[in-house]
């Protein structure tokens, strides 16, 4: 019996909706182009999703790539469990046996895998549309660089946005978490960014931990609206485009939990353009 991917909430099938909407929207935009177009899912799952709330039985993204009007040439799918990856295979053959020739699944860790495909796969007649839909922080900072110097991949994000505000204790002791950060923001650039000295000095402040002097104890500034457009800035440094409309999701007592980014890795302004017209106009309209 195939298991049932548990994750996600109440978001999860806008977030679906508003790739699957792109990823139509793509490949009729490039049907006509010399470019070989590929697909690449770098969560890819079993193909069919019950959110952690079990309100909602749902297609996957993977199932929803498979099944779209126009094809691409190719299909990457990367799962980390060997189970639902030996499950997502057993679906394509049983559902879509006619495409299991230009369908290539990978077992194992989304950021080495990810790195393999980008390798072999020679860009400058290839045109590609990457879904990175993490649990939490997998993604490293690396990876996105990698993608984006193919120069010729669209990428839909979905970047944990409750888990980095976890890491960002209000009192400033973020020790513990900071390699993370930095591994999925790339930089230590986040510490002055969400972090400022304390103006308001305490007892306490008279003996300073290790590694402060007198006064230098440091307090959280910054909320979901900082946080989000430091991410977005954060990717228009590796990316030539990004959309400044990414949707906050929210659990259902309305706090953020992750952030819909979409980035463009083409140079051209044309292509940056159109990518952007329709990237803009679901995020707005879905």
């Amino acid at each position: 019996m195939a298991t049932l991917q548990k994750f996600g909430g109440n978001w999860t099938e806008e977030k679906l909706n508003i790739f699957t909407s792109y990823l139509d929207a793509y490949l009729i935009a490039l049907q006509n182009q010399k470019f070989k177009k590929i697909y690449i899912d770098a969560f890819a799952g079993t193909g069919e999703i019950e959110t952690s709330d079990g309100g909602q039985f749902l297609v996957g993204s993977a199932k929803r790539a498979l099944a779209s009007e126009k094809k691409f040439d190719h299909y990457y799918f990367i799962e980390a469990d060997s189970q639902k990856a030996g499950e997502l295979q057993d679906m394509i053959n049983s559902e879509f046996p006619q495409m299991r020739r230009i369908v290539t699944i990978f077992c194992g860790d989304a950021n080495d895998k990810l790195a393999e495909i980008i390798s072999n796969v020679d860009w400058r007649c290839n045109r590609g549309l990457l879904f990175l839909d993490p649990y939490a922080t997998q993604v490293n900072w690396t990876t996105l660089e990698n993608v984006a110097q193919t120069k010729s991949i669209d990428v839909w994000y979905l970047f944990p946005f409750s888990a980095l505000d976890r890491m960002l204790p209000k009192n400033g002791k973020y020790d513990k978490w900071e390699d993370c950060i930095d591994r999925l923001l790339g930089d230590a650039g986040w510490r002055k960014e969400f972090y400022k000295k304390d103006p308001q000095m305490t007892l306490f402040d008279l003996f300073p931990e290790p590694g402060q002097s007198d006064g230098e104890r440091m307090v959280k500034d910054a909320n979901p609206d900082h946080i989000k457009e430091y991410i977005l800035s954060r990717l228009g440094i590796i990316f030539p485009c990004v959309s400044k409309h990414a949707r906050i999701f929210r659990n259902s007592r309305n706090s953020p939990m992750f952030l819909f980014c979409f980035a463009i890795a083409s140079e051209s302004p044309k292509a940056q353009g159109l990518a952007l017209r329709m990237a803009d106009y679901i995020l707005k309209n879905k």
